[in-house]
């Protein structure tokens, strides 16, 4: 009965914050209690709980339509993942990370930004490179700027990227909006201008914190 009802009140956030159709709305609902059960995010997984008197391929139908022709608004979908979850924008570890595979000869390459509260891990926003391998300065600064217009600077607790993420704009980018980043440097990604000192001020807090000896985030 509890279940039923944080289904209800789930779809009810959805319809009334995204403007989505309230079918839309079950469809989706449906479709993320068959990835918990089923632990798959295989369309014949996702369309198990779907109420439908349909047959297996009616359902699949109905999946392949929703991501097909919905439109996700992504940004507030973000914003009311958090606000619903922890009732207030908290303190978030970010961290930013890239995927990249191929389906055929397609490269299918992934940026996320992701964030951490607690012991809780979850994406926030992504971006679909149209080429493989690494990201550069603007596609990076585009999910940040996501996050900034969403939920605010205010928020990051830490910010969290490989060796990956270099370059002297990106760097100088997180410097001047004070935001405190744990990452591999080369000395060639430290941008003119700024002084081993400016690197302490953003950085030093996370350090104080941290534990000595290996730890992850």
């Amino acid at each position: 009965m509890v279940r039923e009802m944080n289904f209800k009140s789930f779809i009810s956030t959805l319809t009334q914050t995204l403007n989505w159709h309230k079918d839309r709305c079950e469809t989706f609902n449906c479709m993320v209690m068959g990835l918990i059960d089923q632990g798959n995010v295989q369309h014949h997984a996702l369309a198990t709980p779907l109420k439908t008197q349909g047959t297996l391929k009616s359902k699949l139908e109905r999946i392949r339509w929703f991501f097909a022709k919905q439109v996700i608004d992504c940004d507030a979908f973000a914003l009311q993942m958090v606000t619903r979850v922890f009732k207030e924008i908290p303190m978030m570890d970010l961290i930013l990370d890239r995927t990249n595979w191929k389906f055929g000869k397609k490269d299918i390459n992934f940026l996320v930004l992701a964030a951490k509260v607690g012991s809780v891990t979850f994406p926030l926003f992504f971006s679909l490179l149209d080429h493989q391998g690494r990201s550069d300065f603007e596609q990076r600064q585009t999910l940040l700027e996501k996050f900034r217009k969403t939920f605010g600077f205010q928020f990051i607790r830490s910010f969290a990227a490989d060796r990956e993420f270099i370059g002297k704009e990106w760097i100088q980018y997180l410097c001047d909006h004070d935001i405190p980043f744990l990452s591999a440097l080369r000395t060639i990604a430290w941008p003119n201008g700024v002084q081993e000192k400016d690197l302490l001020r953003i950085s030093l807090p996370i350090f104080k914190k941290a534990k000595k000896g290996p730890f992850t985030i």
